[in-house]
């Protein structure tokens, strides 16, 4: 093991692996979860998957940090302000730890439990049950998921029974408030949603200023013809690092939208591992990212295809300023012994200072014939000519550079269906357009 993953090991799991009142099965999981990062130990430059993600800077800051108790001058003034207020049901965790006084858990719908911690159920919920021939040993599974998992945090739990639509969308806040030294939280969100039921759910993170390491992990199971979608909105502050991997198994006929904005943290990953494991599964997966100054931002999806007749398309949007770096990495996987698959993917990203990096890879893994699989990125700058009509009827620059930039990143934006979310993700990507417009000033 390197260093890294020694000094977590040390700070985040009890030597007994319990905490006081959990049921074993929360027990267990810590302690599977252990034992695989004492055998494989943290991710490396080498693996294929953290390509475009800066590790040293990660593996920096995770030497850094030190346990902060929940800050306590948070109010719901500060939470509205940082997470926006979008009404029902709300679980807010600060460093991992949930707050009841700043939360609105209820009382939920018929047929749906909502709860900040995952230590008051009896039973593991079935999300978080490895499928069948499935463990912490599958491929994809890696040392920042087990130090997830082993982590003595709260868990944020929404199960969902059979046939249930639940109108509302349910929002799950994850705060930071850093002490003196990086702050680490370990949020995990575990959503179980039974056949026939529909949900969205909608994971922001944020934070007050200071250096602080998130490392979140999102499981969501969505049973046969079952429908869930879901957003998750970064937005911690400059000095941050956020890494995040949202996995999510679908079964028969289930439909899933997931879409993802990133704004905050100095370094960011986003990684969206989707299974389609049950026939006529169909699958949306949209990110935008916006990184300036010197930021990274890392987006890491795989969708694998397991199961015949699926459906799966990924669009992905960068909007790239100053010396900052994007990368969207788009992994397709078809199974064997699987017919009638139909996958596409889109990378578009846009550039708005020629010392902006952006890269995009299609990463397609195909063992089967009857496949139809598209891919396509892009990667440009904003239009001469269509700058030179705006500003030729009078348009300042300031504007006509908004106008276009809105114009790139509408498609992302205007399929954020709760108007409450939609109308806050517009007014923290808005700032993108004034600040590339005085960055050439």
């Amino acid at each position: 093991m390197n260093a890294a993953t020694t000094a977590l090991l040390d700070r985040l799991t009890p030597p007994d692996f319990t905490r006081a009142g959990e049921p074993a099965w929360m027990r267990e999981d810590r302690m599977r979860a252990h034992a695989w990062l004492q055998a494989n130990g943290l991710p490396t430059a080498r693996d294929e998957a953290w390509k475009y993600t800066p590790l040293a800077g990660i593996l920096a800051t995770v030497l850094e940090t030190a346990p902060t108790p929940p800050h306590g001058d948070l109010d719901s003034a500060m939470v509205q302000e940082l997470a926006g207020d979008l009404g029902g049901l709300r679980l807010v965790f600060v460093n991992g730890t949930f707050a009841p006084q700043l939360s609105r858990p209820g009382p939920p719908p018929r047929g749906v439990i909502f709860e900040g911690r995952a230590s008051l159920l009896v039973e593991m919920p079935a999300a978080m049950s490895p499928a069948p021939g499935e463990t912490t040993d599958r491929p994809r599974f890696d040392g920042f998921q087990a130090i997830n998992h082993a982590a003595d945090h709260d868990t944020a739990v929404l199960l969902v029974a059979h046939d249930t639509d639940v109108v509302e969308p349910i929002h799950v806040v994850h705060l930071s408030a850093p002490g003196e030294t990086p702050t680490p939280s370990h949020p995990r969100t575990v959503i179980d949603v039974a056949a026939g039921s529909r949900l969205t759910v909608i994971e922001t993170y944020a934070g007050l200023p200071g250096r602080s390491l998130t490392n979140a992990a999102t499981t969501i199971a969505v049973g046969a013809g079952a429908a869930v979608t879901h957003y998750k909105v970064q937005n911690e502050a400059a000095e941050s690092v956020h890494v995040a991997h949202t996995n999510i198994r679908q079964a028969a006929g289930s439909d899933v939208h997931s879409c993802t904005v990133m704004l905050g943290a100095d370094i960011a990953r986003n990684a969206v591992d989707v299974v389609l494991a049950g026939a006529g599964a169909t699958l949306e997966v949209d990110g935008l990212y916006l990184p300036t100054a010197r930021q990274r931002h890392d987006n890491v999806i795989t969708v694998e295809h397991a199961a015949s007749s699926c459906t799966s398309r990924q669009l992905f949007k960068g909007v790239i300023d100053d010396h900052a770096r994007g990368s969207f990495s788009g992994r397709i996987i078809v199974g064997p012994d699987t017919v009638a698959t139909d996958a596409g993917q889109t990378s578009r990203s846009l550039l708005l200072q020629p010392t902006a990096e952006a890269d995009s890879r299609p990463w397609l893994e195909i063992f089967a014939d009857d496949v139809k699989c598209t891919h396509g990125a892009t990667v440009g700058r904003l239009d001469d000519e269509a700058m030179f009509y705006m500003r030729s009827r009078g348009i300042a620059e300031r504007d006509a550079r908004a106008m276009l930039i809105r114009a790139f990143v509408n498609e992302i934006i205007e399929g954020i269906r709760p108007e409450a979310l939609r109308a806050h993700v517009e007014a923290a990507t808005a700032r993108v357009g004034t600040h590339a417009w005085q960055a050439t000033r």
